[in-house]
């Protein structure tokens, strides 16, 4: 079992933390480096690539490096909207 995280190029959908990441067994365990949530699955099951509206369909949100250094927000990766698809 490994105990070792990598961190990913992802935010959390709940706080917009870092997304950490570890292979446990055959499980794939994804955390945020900020509030702690942590689930067993996809990253996209914990990042802002993977939110979802109440009916279901994509919000329209994507991890992206802050290449542009968007005035205010000194975060490495952040959660962009794209649109909906």
């Amino acid at each position: 079992m490994s105990e070792q995280w990598g961190i990913s190029k992802h935010v959390c959908r709940v706080c917009f933390g870092r997304v950490l990441i570890r292979e446990n067994n055959d499980e794939t365990i994804v955390r945020c480096a900020d509030c702690g949530l942590e689930v067993a699955g996809k990253i996209q099951d914990l990042c802002s690539c993977g939110a979802k509206l109440k009916t279901g369909r994509n919000a329209g949100f994507k991890c992206e490096v802050n290449e542009q250094h968007i005035a205010g927000v000194s975060q490495e990766i952040v959660a962009v909207h794209r649109g909906r698809s």
